[in-house]
């Protein structure tokens, strides 16, 4: 599968506090990316929300305004971190990275004091 990147121009438009953005990818995610892209978006300084994908139309709402060239540059940003998997801080791991989980659970068992 190819790469997922924006095609599109952004459009954008304020409704009340939060301006609403719209783009188009090249692919259609799956589940996972978009999780991943969820989790970006809503932990980015950006406070986004209500992400919604409609095949390859993609619709984000965020709450703190920018330039244009910073929202891209963001978005960009998040479309990124979902094609290589990349986890947030705050999120959990995606549930198809079985060898991250199982390190998690190493690591967690060395920790635990032995009796």
């Amino acid at each position: 599968m190819p790469a997922i990147r924006r095609i599109s121009e952004l459009t954008v438009e304020r409704r009340d506090h939060r301006l609403c953005v719209r783009f188009k990818l090249n692919v259609s995610p799956d589940r996972n990316w978009i999780g991943l892209f969820k989790a970006h978006a809503a932990s980015s300084v950006l406070g986004a929300a209500n992400v919604i994908f409609d095949e390859t139309d993609a619709f984000v709402e965020v709450g703190r305004p920018s330039s244009p060239a910073e929202l891209a540059t963001a978005l960009d940003c998040f479309i990124e971190c979902a094609n290589l998997r990349l986890r947030t801080f705050a999120g959990h791991a995606p549930e198809d990275r079985p060898l991250a989980a199982a390190l998690s659970r190493i690591a967690a068992a060395r920790m635990r004091p032995h009796l």
